[in-house]
């Protein structure tokens, strides 16, 4: 499936600038961003946001386990000078079609905005032809809770594409006659680890092998490495571009060491060949946007890509990565089967099931279960935990 073409006339040399994930609780009035980084974002023909969380319809409630963003969020990152916005993830249908809606209509064009909607449009590549080369997009997500397309037989009602579908890489494969490069943007991944699953690096190569030109991802809320595979980009991680999902401006994620960092890709595409640029952002106390240049930034950088090129310390990081979320009870369900220390928590819910289950009508149903089984990414996470126990 494939999006129509919007032709823009640009230069010789197409710059593109990619960030990561975007979300803005607070008025988006508090943040500035420094000179620096907008004339980063302004040099370059397109730039493209992964904007995380929808806004929020005055008539539905606010929920503890569903995110918003201020109203003005889509202005301010199209003052900044975005003009693409992917919406691909596994928060954009929070507040169900109205908020899918509300949210895509705020922009000033619509079109800019893709990665969802009806199954048709969820798996369209979004094409831009700029001064006779044409550029596609892709954005899929992993299996979410809602709002995603995740089973093969389900096509109804409006979503986001999902990333292991089987039609996915006929779509590259389809989409590559029609475009000189390809770039495909999945949300997936491990949340607030630096490195990649072996399942990640799996998926995102072979989105290379059926055609893709470069693969720059979203979702876990931090920079993971990057490689180059046959001579293509691999981004597994942009991580946060700025992510504020607190009413409270002042909010502050502690636990998280590099949720305030990000990096930042400028894409440079000349006769058919690319090549890029990498930049580190640093959201400062939520209320401010800089570019990061310092040495602590850089010698990170150099840490989580060395992972992508020896096995060894790889498999020994990534493990011991897991276990540390375990511990933390990041990842789900595994607080009540592996924990000793929330046994009791774990028992005093089974017995409410089991008394539901046994003296009421209620359908014993565990949504941790379930969300567990059906991401592919944190199922595999699990295993690699309960694995190595």
């Amino acid at each position: 499936m494939t999006g129509s073409i919007i032709s823009i006339l640009m230069s010789d040399n197409i710059k593109l600038f990619f960030c990561g994930d975007f979300c803005s609780t607070p008025s988006t009035s508090l943040i500035s961003v420094s000179e620096e980084l907008k004339d980063l974002i302004s040099s370059c023909d397109l730039k493209i946001c992964n904007f995380e969380v929808p806004l929020k319809p005055s008539d539905i409630p606010k929920s503890s386990d569903r995110l918003y963003q201020h109203d003005d969020a889509p202005k301010f990152l199209e003052n900044l000078g975005f003009n693409l916005f992917s919406f691909a993830n596994n928060h954009a249908f929070d507040y169900g079609i109205a908020g899918y809606e509300k949210t895509i209509n705020a922009f000033r064009n619509r079109y800019n905005v893709f990665g969802s909607g009806s199954y048709r449009e969820a798996y369209s590549v979004k094409m831009i032809d700029i001064k006779g080369i044409k550029i596609g997009f892709l954005a899929l997500c992993y299996a979410a809770r809602f709002g995603v397309f995740d089973n093969i037989s389900c096509k109804e009602g409006l979503g986001c594409a999902y990333i292991n579908d089987l039609c996915v890489n006929h779509v590259i494969l389809a989409a590559k006659k029609e475009v000189d490069f390809l770039i495909i943007l999945p949300h997936d991944g491990i949340e607030y680890i630096d490195v990649p699953l072996p399942e990640t690096i799996a998926r995102y190569r072979d989105f290379i092998d059926y055609g893709a030109d470069a693969v720059i991802g979203t979702h876990p809320h931090c920079p993971q490495g990057w490689e180059k595979y046959r001579g293509k980009l691999i981004f597994y991680s942009l991580g946060n571009f700025f992510f504020n999902s607190k009413e409270n401006p002042l909010y502050r994620a502690w636990n998280r060491p590099h949720w305030y960092e990000g990096l930042c890709v400028e894409l440079n595409i000349k006769d058919g060949d690319s090549m890029c640029e990498v930049y580190n952002t640093k959201n400062v106390d939520n209320v401010a946007l800089v570019l990061d240049h310092s040495e602590d930034v850089k010698k990170h950088n150099e840490i989580i890509c060395s992972y992508l090129k020896d096995a060894t310390s790889y498999k020994r990081y990534i493990e011991t990565e897991l276990r540390k979320l375990a511990i933390m009870q990041e990842l789900p369900i595994l607080d009540t089967t592996v924990h000793k220390t929330t046994l009791k928590i774990a028992f005093k819910s089974l017995l409410k099931k089991s008394f539901k289950l046994l003296f009421s009508k209620e359908e014993f149903a565990d949504k941790s279960v379930t969300n567990l089984l059906k991401n592919d990414t944190r199922r595999s996470a699990l295993l690699r935990v309960l694995n190595n126990q």
